[in-house]
């Protein structure tokens, strides 16, 4: 029994080398082919790139180690250490908006296309790029204005302010001053006579003011002149005749519109005696 199974140990230790060197011939084989294959390749197109393989490293297991080593348990120092991480960085941080930028934006109206740079001095005062002088003396220039238009409501009342009518005065002026074809105090339905009588009042009330300011020196307003209807032909609507006057689907013209149309009519030239061809006595025919 030993003894086979000696031989049997020694006949396949014999053969273990033959079966790799078999196994070794044939992988040369193979790359032997695969070299010419890509020789061949490479003579017809560009050059293969070469693959290189990564060489991976394999950790050795460490389990025995950990094993044998004993835990200790969570250390006083570990658990009591803080770790702070700061980042900082120029370039991400953004410039902070004030507090009119903040609102601008909140808000839903359209921003301005242009801001108003404001700079504020050592004291803390605010100063805008537009001088606050100028927006201060156009104030002045209105206010100056109003009051030599509005002068006259307060002569005869000792109240400096207006009120009641004279407000009402005040205000009219103002609309007028601002386009107003007509006033609001203006009544439509009045009688003529009573109107002429208010406008020629007015005017000498008018007159009168004007005349006393100029005497003692005082400088009124710019007095508004009326303007004057031109006395000239009015202008016709579009695609209206140019001759008479067209209503109710009629046409209708006057003696002077027919006549400017015909013209100035040609009396008949009165001709002589014998003119004109075969006129007066003419010879008899001879023989």
């Amino acid at each position: 029994m030993s003894t086979t199974l000696g031989k049997r140990k020694r006949v396949a230790h014999k053969k273990e080398p033959a079966h790799r060197a078999e196994s070794e011939e044939a992988e040369s084989e193979q790359l032997d082919a695969q070299e010419i294959f890509r020789r061949h390749f490479e003579a017809q197109f560009k050059p293969l790139p070469v693959v290189k393989k990564d060489i991976v490293m394999e950790e050795a297991p460490q389990e025995e180690s950990e094993e044998n080593s004993d835990w200790d348990g969570i250390s006083d120092g570990e658990g009591n250490d803080i770790q702070i991480v700061e980042h900082t960085d120029a370039l991400s941080r953004m410039a902070a908006m004030s507090k009119e930028e903040l609102k601008s934006f909140m808000s839903s109206k359209i921003p301005k296309s242009t801001p108003t740079v404001s700079i504020r001095d050592t004291s803390g005062s605010k100063i805008d790029d537009e001088d606050a002088s100028e927006a201060a003396n156009l104030k002045k220039d209105l206010a100056l204005q109003r009051l030599l238009a509005e002068s006259h409501l307060l002569e005869s009342s000792k109240n400096p302010t207006l009120s009641g009518n004279n407000r009402h005065k005040a205000t009219d002026l103002r609309l007028q001053a601002l386009g107003s074809k007509e006033s609001i105090l203006r009544q439509e339905k009045m009688p003529m006579s009573h109107r002429k009588g208010i406008i020629s009042k007015q005017s000498e009330k008018e007159a009168k003011r004007r005349s006393e300011a100029r005497e003692n020196g005082i400088i009124l307003e710019k007095a508004k002149m009326a303007k004057k209807s031109s006395a000239g032909k009015r202008d016709r609507g579009i695609g209206a005749p140019g001759v008479g006057r067209f209503s109710g689907g009629t046409l209708t013209l006057s003696k002077k519109d027919i006549h400017d149309i015909e013209g100035p009519k040609r009396t008949p030239s009165t001709r002589g005696r014998g003119g004109g061809r075969g006129g007066g006595r003419g010879r008899g025919r001879r023989g």
